[in-house]
């Protein structure tokens, strides 16, 4: 009896206790988008002394509720508080840049005489997103052979690097014989550009999409239809962003892209 006494004794006060409930970051922004963070703690018995925040374990924020003021926010590359918007609970951070990327924490303490802490993190990315579409082009020197058709698909520039993706008639393509994988191209301010190519049997008529992702929330994709020596001038190609708890809602928004009339005349030759 004694021991269970001890036990539900230890428990109480250990309930009683600073605790994190749940710590919110979120998981992806836009380039140019504000972020909010979010430390939601409950004190139990405790006093509060601070709840502090870092990236990469360097301190930008501090709410002390027995200082005047009791917010203070200092100078971080990549991070900018508003302090407007802040307080011990919460973080507003102005237009995210791509140096916002990091692993953000959140720690708070308590006052004496229990002194107790508590912390808890989360992880986000800033992306950005292309300006245009990813663009399908003819591979002439390989298509000179004429026994088969290559395609070349290029992203716009992009952080991170798009992932591209082939589709036939709606079938996406995984035979590593099919693709050709060229080496991500380096642009400036740490941008990024991936280019796919497709090889496909020449003399058959096929529908060919290929779709850039750049994270989770974000794809868009050109269409074109290639064989028997006829090409469309242009297709529709639906750009699409989903939403997600880190990144905002977009329209969907359709694009008409010209496929170059080279691959046109590729095809024509052959026939």
């Amino acid at each position: 009896m004694f021991v269970l006494l001890v036990v539900i004794s230890l428990f109480v006060k250990e309930s009683l206790l600073l605790r994190i409930v749940h710590v919110t970051v979120p998981s992806y922004r836009v380039r140019g988008q504000p972020a909010q963070l979010e430390c939601n703690y409950e004190l139990g018995d405790d006093t509060l002394y601070s709840v502090k925040w870092y990236r990469d374990n360097e301190e930008f924020y501090r709410f002390m509720p027995k200082y005047d003021p009791a917010k203070h926010a200092y100078k971080l590359d990549g991070v900018k508080v508003d302090i407007s918007k802040s307080d011990d609970r919460k973080v507003a951070l102005h237009q995210v840049t791509l140096k916002s990327t990091g692993l953000y924490r959140c720690e708070v303490s308590a006052e004496a005489p229990s002194f107790a802490s508590a912390a808890g993190e989360g992880r986000m990315e800033v992306i950005y997103l292309p300006r245009e579409g990813p663009r399908i082009t003819g591979n002439e020197q390989e298509n000179r052979r004429g026994d088969s058709l290559f395609l070349n698909c290029t992203s716009g520039r992009s952080y991170p690097a798009a992932v591209l993706s082939w589709d036939i008639d709606g079938e996406k393509v995984t035979d590593p014989m099919l693709l050709v994988e060229y080496p991500t191209v380096h642009h400036a301010h740490g941008l990024l550009s991936s280019a796919l190519g497709l090889r496909v049997p020449a003399g058959r008529t096929m529908q060919v999409r290929c779709t850039a992702r750049v994270a989770p929330a974000w794809r868009e994709g050109s269409e074109a239809v290639v064989g028997n020596g006829q090409l469309a001038d242009s297709k529709e190609a639906m750009l699409l962003v989903r939403s997600s708890g880190a990144v905002s809602t977009l329209s969907v928004i359709l694009l008409t892209l010209s496929v170059l009339r080279a691959v046109s005349s590729l095809l024509q030759s052959e026939t």
